[in-house]
């Protein structure tokens, strides 16, 4: 089954990965094939990880109290008493830092879920692989799409085609039936539509299905209107 990517988007999401890796990580290493010398670098790896990025969040909370400490060094009351000292910047102590912190945190992890011993569990309890993907039910499954049009009669579609092989999207003229008009098989996409009547404006409707192996998958989106001149 499908796993969405495990290295989150978020540094305070990096952070919790990062501290439960660090925690357990002992737990696994001799399973695994890693030396006491390996722990000792990934602790110092992890730990490099995470002072550097507290520093630097308790250094924006810093630099906003060293503002308030200057907007009331200039304006506080009463005018001529003694001021409060100014804040002072955090230091950000790492051992022995080294470059490449997250570059070097990535290799550790391939060489972990490479190892003869590694399992699925172990992976999951170290938060290194992705929580796998369950898919929708094929009842619930419709694209959602976004139309736009443009001069020349063109429609223009944006939407993810949500791991199927393409979309179908058909037209309706106003009081009409649908038709097939095109296949995309990457979004965003455009397409020309062929007016009943030519240089007059055309009002419609659009709507989109999946195909996957060469047949309709899910459901039908919804209808939209839209209006080609």
């Amino acid at each position: 089954m499908a796993r969405r990517n495990w290295w989150p988007k978020s540094i305070p999401a990096q952070i919790m990965l990062v501290e439960n890796f660090a925690a357990k990580f002992g737990n696994y290493a001799t399973t695994l094939g890693f030396t006491a010398a390996d722990e000792t670098s990934a602790a110092a790896l992890c730990a490099t990880f995470v002072a550097a990025c507290n520093g630097v969040d308790q250094s924006r909370a810093t630099m906003m109290a060293l503002t308030q400490w200057r907007d009331e060094l200039f304006y506080g009351e009463p005018v001529g008493g003694v001021a409060p000292a100014a804040p002072g910047f955090p230091g950000v102590t790492v051992a022995t830092p080294t470059l490449g912190t997250v570059t070097q945190f990535f290799a550790l992890r391939d060489r972990i879920v490479t190892a003869p011993k590694y399992t699925t569990a172990i992976g999951e309890d170290l938060g290194i692989i992705g929580s796998e993907i369950t898919p929708k039910p094929i009842a619930e499954v419709a694209p959602e799409i976004k139309t736009t049009v443009s001069a020349g009669y063109r429609v223009n579609i944006a939407g993810s085609l949500q791991g199927n092989d393409a979309m179908r999207i058909e037209y309706a003229p106003k009081g009409g039936s649908y038709s097939a008009v095109a296949f995309l098989t990457n979004t965003p996409g455009g397409f020309q539509i062929t007016p009943a009547n030519p240089n007059q404006p055309e009002m419609g409707h659009i709507r989109a299905v999946f195909i996957k192996k060469n047949a309709e998958f899910g459901n039908y989106s919804a209808d939209y209107p839209v209006t080609l001149s």
